[in-house]
């Protein structure tokens, strides 16, 4: 099963490169997966942010740069908590943003094609439980990096 998630990953990757370079961004699948989620809940925290991309700070951090220095999103400091870093789209972004979406979902409508409705559920249902499987794994292990932290 995992070669073929592999292959599919990759395939999409390779779409999504495709339909961002014809929209004249030259966006990255994680930069375009970013700038998504960022429209989705514009203000949200880079610290959400990396739990809801499934990656450590330091990969957002660099995802975030990269939108940042394209001009496409902006690091706003919350105003009641200096720490808290809020991610915002750019009118540049929102421009970006309606010009990549209709293709994304034109992608994702052509990938689900030939499957019924109810082989679009159990996908989702298979997938959120695959994706909830490894979020465990991932805690389990923050908590083993943890516990070696502590002890040395």
């Amino acid at each position: 099963m995992m070669p073929l998630i592999g292959c599919m990953t990759s395939r999409v990757r390779y779409q999504v490169s495709c339909i961002c370079e014809a929209a004249g961004y030259q966006l990255t699948p994680e930069e375009a997966d970013t700038l998504m989620l960022i429209h989705h809940c514009e203000g949200v925290p880079q610290s959400q942010l990396a739990k809801m991309l499934g990656k450590d700070k330091t990969s957002v951090t660099r995802l975030m740069n990269a939108l940042v220095k394209s001009g496409l999103v902006a690091r706003i400091q919350d105003e009641s908590d200096r720490r808290i870093v809020r991610a915002c789209m750019t009118e540049e972004g929102k421009k970006a943003f309606t010009r990549i979406f209709p293709q994304l979902k034109t992608l994702s409508d052509k990938v689900l094609d030939g499957l019924s409705e109810s082989d679009v559920e159990m996908v989702k249902k298979v997938i959120s439980q695959m994706t909830a499987n490894l979020a465990a794994l991932d805690d389990a292990m923050d908590e083993m990096q943890g516990e070696e932290v502590s002890s040395k």
